[in-house]
């Protein structure tokens, strides 16, 4: 009865698999109703990292104390070589997946994020632990390891170290029950995070998380079965099938439980076959990889250097370029890190790169289909470290120099075959249409919209009026207010060729107040002023700054918004407009709509600058003949503008970010209703109206209407509406 018993009883990874498929069913099932399960997922990922630090502490400083100073020095000098090169042909060729991914777009609205500057860490702090409880409260792994490595290398040279050794060995196997305990857990939280996710992730998200999902095993291919043996091959006298081919049961079995642990005594054993295999084992053939692999077990491998490829989807999923110059620091920084986890790597390599954070959770579910390919990866480069650190110490390693040309040559030929493939493979599955402008042109107001009135057209009331004060508005039952028609997003038309914006909302909220109904007067940037001062329109409004020489010919409110300066330019121009750069061209055209107060700055900075006026920014975008260099505007419109145009892009001083405001004018003389209009404003900015549409036009918060998420619960069985 209890063999049966024993045969029947499922393995912890298939129930974590079967909570993986239940979740999903789940989440499909009951679609957005179950997206507070995604907080016992954050829960079960704290629950791991609870023993994450100490057990970095205690194993590094243990498993290094115990060596022998001369193991020590020769597994520091010669596997520690090889490991670097590992390393660092890893990081390189990581970054070659980039290329695979599909072109798109996904354009931003302006964030509040680019007016400070990123949290700085402090490198010093970060890498030297001056404090080593400081850095383990901030978590700063790389601290953390050199304060370990030191302390286990200073043991080394102690007589009577196992006083402290022995407890700290039985803390190691202490975290790592604690560990297990936790992982008892796991099919709970993989079923709440992957019924969170599945019940909230939309296709399009779903399909470009297939990107990841290719790169992560076309890189864990090439990694694998041609550079990790071929490295070896270059180095040693075995064949690249024999390398690749003689530890292919833990290679199997390492995918299959998704556990590199099990499979190390596999490792050893192929390891010392192999050297007698050749006939070229001896007792130090076969002691040396009992040292090598236990100890190399410890650093970062290239299955979790794979982590770097989903920082990498990241970047591109969020809709940012990651240039090679900002990837090799940040790589270096992450494999420092993989000391530790990737549940603190993760998210620490994202909030460097000002990644959104919450993308960590759709790595920890994904982690459930790639971890296999990162165990598989995990052991083979443990393999590889122990064939070539065993041949390195005994004294067989020679460069091939027919094989390294050989593999010099297929290299290129055999990655970029792969990397072509895994590209039109991604193009053609994942949709790369651009959307974003969509979600512009279709913006409709954030409340709810007064009745819509008769059109009044300028030409009707072109003679002369009077300046009209409150109380004569109200009685005429109307609001006239002036707008320029093309200022995105403070005025312009949608899409459904609706007048639409911020400041066109702030209009009909203040007719409703009045209990009026307003009507709207096109007009350009010359005509605002005398259209104004002749009463044709009561308010000017389209985002209006605030200048010394319109302060001359019209009133202004106080400030309702904080506007900063910006330039728009072409994508592929942008690196022309950094200062340096800037000085040394012939001369730059730059178009302006208005007068903006930073010109006479700007000119005087740069002679060969020259400003010239427009009617408005869309004479701008669709100038065909690149008239203009690049067009002065404000950074939050400038922002929107680019989701229309996404062959453009902002540029501006982020150490040095100038503002100037932004208000409403009226006729001059007429300060009764300049009055009223102030008193206005401020009601309306304690009562964050202001702050409501600012959230809206400006940083598009709920611009792009979000949708039930189908689900059979809603979509099938209509029990729910």
């Amino acid at each position: 009865m209890t063999t049966t018993e024993n045969k029947t009883k499922m393995s912890m990874s298939t129930i974590v698999l079967l909570s993986f498929a239940i979740g999903i069913i789940f989440g499909l099932f009951f679609g957005e109703y179950v997206a507070w399960m995604a907080f016992i997922g954050d829960a079960f990922i704290k629950l791991l990292q609870m023993t994450i630090i100490p057990y970095i502490i205690v194993s590094l400083i243990s498993g290094l104390g115990k060596l022998s100073y001369q193991q020590a020095k020769q597994l520091g000098v010669k596997v520690g070589k090889l490991m670097l090169i590992i390393w660092g042909i890893g990081i390189l060729v990581i970054y070659s997946v980039k290329f695979t991914f599909p072109d798109w777009q996904a354009g931003d609205f302006f964030s509040l994020a680019v007016l400070s500057d990123p949290e700085s860490i402090d490198l010093l702090d970060l890498y030297i632990p001056a404090n080593p409880f400081f850095s383990m409260s901030n978590s700063y792994i790389p601290a953390i390891v050199l304060f370990c490595v030191a302390t286990g290398i200073a043991l080394i040279s102690i007589k009577d170290k196992d006083a402290l050794l022995i407890p700290m060995q039985l803390l190691t196997e202490a975290f790592n029950k604690v560990t297990q305990y936790i992982v008892k857990l796991m099919p709970i939280g993989i079923f709440a995070m992957t019924a969170a996710t599945a019940g909230t992730m939309d296709l399009a998200e779903f399909q470009k998380l297939q990107v990841y999902f290719v790169a992560h095993i076309i890189m864990t291919i090439i990694l694998t079965y041609w550079f990790l043996p071929a490295i070896v091959a270059v180095i040693t006298p075995f064949s690249y099938r024999d390398i690749s081919g003689i530890a292919k049961d833990a290679m199997i079995t390492s995918f299959a439980a998704g556990n590199i642990f099990i499979v190390l005594p596999l490792l050893i054993d192929r390891t010392k076959e192999l050297f007698h295999k050749y006939n070229i084992g001896d007792d130090n053939t076969d002691s040396y990889p009992n040292i090598i692999i236990p100890v190399v077990f410890s650093f970062p491998n290239l299955g979790k250097l794979l982590t770097v490829v989903f920082v990498l989807f990241a970047s591109w999923f969020a809709g940012g370029e990651l240039d090679f110059i900002t990837y090799i620091p940040m790589a270096l920084n992450g494999l420092i890190s993989l000391f530790g986890s990737v549940y603190l790597t993760i998210p620490m390599l994202l909030d460097s790169l000002e990644l959104p954070t919450d993308l960590f959770q759709l790595y920890v579910v994904s982690s459930l289909f790639t971890s296999r390919f990162t165990s598989l990866l995990a052991a083979m480069n443990i393999f590889i470290l122990a064939v070539g650190g065993t041949a390195m110490l005994a004294g067989i390693a020679k460069i091939n120099m027919t094989k390294l040309v050989i593999y010099a040559a297929l290299t290129p030929v055999v990655v970029g075959v792969i990397l072509v493939l895994s590209s039109m493979l991604l193009t053609s599955v994942v949709s790369s249409e651009y959307v974003m402008d969509e979600v512009v042109e279709q913006m409709s107001t954030a409340v709810e919209l007064p009745e819509e009135v008769k059109a009044y057209y300028v030409e009707e009331l072109a003679a002369p009026r009077k300046l009209r004060d409150i109380q004569m508005i109200k009685e005429s039952g109307f609001l006239r207010v002036g707008y320029n028609p093309l200022q995105v997003p403070f005025s312009y038309f949608n899409g459904k060729n609706e007048l639409v914006g911020y400041d066109v909302e702030m209009m009909k909220k203040l007719a409703t107040d009045l209990g009026v109904k307003v009507a709207f007067f096109p007009y350009t940037d010359i005509s605002a002023s005398k259209a104004l001062n002749r009463g044709q329109f009561d308010i000017a409004i389209s985002g209006l700054q605030m200048t010394t020489s319109r302060m001359q010919r019209l009133s202004y409110t106080q400030p309702v918004l904080t506007l900063h300066y910006s330039v728009v330019v072409k994508d592929h121009r942008a690196d022309e407009f950094e200062a340096e750069q800037i000085r040394k061209q012939k001369s730059v055209l730059l178009a302006t709509v208005g007068e903006y107060a930073i010109a006479p700055e700007i000119e005087e900075e740069y002679p060969n600058v020259i400003i010239e006026q427009i009617e408005s920014d869309m004479e701008f975008f669709n100038d065909k003949s690149d008239r203009w260099d690049g067009l002065i505007i404000s950074l939050e419109a400038g922002k929107t503008w680019t989701i229309l145009y996404p062959e453009y892009t902002t540029i501006f001083n982020r150490n040095e970010l100038k503002s100037y405001p932004v208000a409403y004018g009226v006729a001059r003389g007429n300060l009764e209703l300049l009055s009223f209009l102030n008193n206005w404003l401020t009601i309306e900015k304690q009562s964050k109206y202001t702050e409501k549409l600012y959230n809206y036009w400006i940083l598009g918060e709920n611009a792009a209407p979000k949708m039930k998420r189908w689900s059979i619960i809603r979509n099938v069985l209509h029990w729910v509406e």
